[in-house]
């Protein structure tokens, strides 16, 4: 999914492009990824209509507009925008399930496995969508301190991965920056929040901070296109038989209740000081 670092830097280009605009030509082509809590067609609840904001909440990409709904967009796993000049000429991708026409621009919502959704939903009715409602602290600001994080992780019982994915604790990352996150302060992916030390946790904080604010600066300064996910800068996320670049031992894939985990077994050690392996499957 685009992460956090991605949307900030997508979010404030749609922004500058289309605050203000007026919305004509709406054509849902994969009726799959639309989520509509409002009677009447996509193009009657749209057409018309001006975008006044357009913010990143967590993962999701909020279109404010005056008209009888507002556009909630979570990209998922392979959710993806494009601006274009109107009116464009050409074939359109396959994997375009909406697009969304402006006086000068077009927007394209583009989604390969079509697992985004596309909400079009009352402003009042905003906090029904699953997970819009409450969003954890924010990882860049000011009030994300060690004493934070450890207040955080408490009373946590899940393995370390799934809490950093909680979008409702910590604003926000996914399965990419979760596992550079974890790679950066020596912690195993299976590791179970309640049993990391303070000295854990403190090495934690600050791979989070540095991890994510560094990501974002590098995307910012490479100015990808829209549609552009960056991931060639990160040290393990898919690098499943390269070399750790910290300490040359080759790295692993492992399953985290439904998510894949990219670790080094070294530099990333399990409770019992060793790289997770399966021993039940270990020719003995």
């Amino acid at each position: 999914m685009p992460e956090r670092p991605d949307l900030e830097y997508v979010v404030p280009k749609l922004q500058r492009a289309l605050k203000g605009q007026r919305v004509g030509l709406v054509d849902l082509r994969n009726p799959v990824v639309l989520r509509q809590m409002a009677p009447g067609t996509p193009q009657a609840l749209l057409e018309g209509a001006t975008v006044q904001a357009i913010k990143r909440r967590a993962h999701f990409v909020h279109f404010g507009l005056d008209g009888p709904v507002d556009v909630v967009v979570s990209p998922m796993l392979a959710g993806r925008f494009a601006l274009l000049e109107a009116p464009t000429k050409g074939r359109i991708r396959k994997d375009v399930a909406l697009r969304v026409g402006f006086e000068a621009l077009e927007l394209r919502y583009r989604d390969d496995v079509q697992m985004g959704k596309v909400y079009l939903c009352p402003r009042e009715q905003l906090k029904e969508i699953p997970g819009f409602a409450k969003i954890g602290v924010n990882v860049l600001g000011k009030a994300f301190t060690v004493d934070k994080l450890q207040a955080l992780a408490a009373k946590e019982r899940r393995q370390v991965k799934l809490f950093l994915m909680d979008k409702s604790k910590l604003d926000a990352m996914g399965n990419a920056y979760a596992d550079e996150v974890l790679f950066a302060a020596g912690i195993h992916p299976k590791a179970r929040v309640s049993e990391l030390s303070p000295e854990q946790v403190t090495a934690l904080h600050a791979a989070i901070v540095k991890v994510l604010g560094d990501a974002r600066s590098e995307i910012r300064r490479r100015k990808p296109a829209l549609d552009e996910k960056l991931r060639d800068f990160l040290a393990v996320r898919n690098r499943k038989g390269e070399p750790c670049p910290v300490c040359g031992t080759a790295i692993r894939a492992a399953g985290v209740r439904g998510h894949d985990a990219f670790f080094c077994p070294r530099c990333q050690p399990d409770a019992k000081g060793r790289g997770f392996v399966d021993w039940s499957r270990v020719p003995r």
